[in-house]
């Protein structure tokens, strides 16, 4: 699932280290990235136009060093850069990428995924609540916001009725698109305080099952 419309800029490289993500499900593995897992195809995704136009962003052109050198920058302590890969292929789905104000104790959020998925919902539904529970049980953050284009029916669908985020605003011509129009965003966010969160629902979630080596966007 793309859609966040949060500049995938380099982090300025930091002295401190924290301790890389892992978190698995009954489909997936959530870890943190390294240079190691940059093939050319995940180059490749931030070349790609649905992943441009939900990130608003212009190509970025990546080569795989490049890549490498970039996602070797996250110290997992004020930038996180974690994948989601399919606990059978290995094959990569989808990445959270989570930059941390560790005064306030806010991480905003940046996500993607693999070009041309039909299956982002079922992803944002099976790893997002373990991913976060793991994220809020790390002292520096207590609240997760991200900012979604109000246009991205794509990413509204895969948040409808979920158990994770709350609406907090939509911020009206919020931003610049890559065309120079301007764009409508709508601000959620996630809570470490239970009470902040959606309540649980009755119904059943959303078959999480993904054929080994699928991949594609929200």
């Amino acid at each position: 699932m793309s859609g966040f419309s949060i500049s995938l800029q380099q982090p300025v490289q930091q002295a401190s280290q924290g301790g890389p993500v892992r978190v698995e499900t009954s489909n997936f593995v959530v870890r943190s990235l390294t240079a190691a897992d940059v093939t050319p195809e995940f180059a490749r995704w931030f070349d790609d136009p649905l992943m441009l136009q939900g990130l608003n962003l212009s190509a970025l052109h990546f080569s795989v060093e490049g890549l490498r050198a970039f996602i070797a920058s996250f110290n997992n302590l004020d930038n996180y850069f974690i994948g989601v890969l399919d606990k059978h292929s290995q094959s990569l789905q989808g990445f959270y990428n989570f930059s941390v104000n560790r005064v306030h104790r806010v991480a905003t959020l940046t996500m993607g995924m693999a070009p041309h998925t039909q299956v982002a919902r079922q992803i944002l539904w099976e790893v997002s609540e373990p991913l976060f529970d793991e994220m809020f049980s790390r002292p520096d953050i207590e609240k997760i916001s991200a900012r979604v284009l109000a246009s991205n029916r794509r990413v509204l669908f895969a948040l409808a009725n979920n158990e994770h985020f709350v609406p907090e605003a939509l911020l009206r011509q919020e931003c610049l698109g890559v065309d120079g129009k301007r764009l409508d965003v709508l601000a959620i966010a996630c809570f470490k305080d239970l009470a902040l969160r959606p309540p649980k629902r009755p119904l059943e979630r959303p078959a999480s099952a993904v054929p080994a080596g699928q991949g594609g966007n929200a």
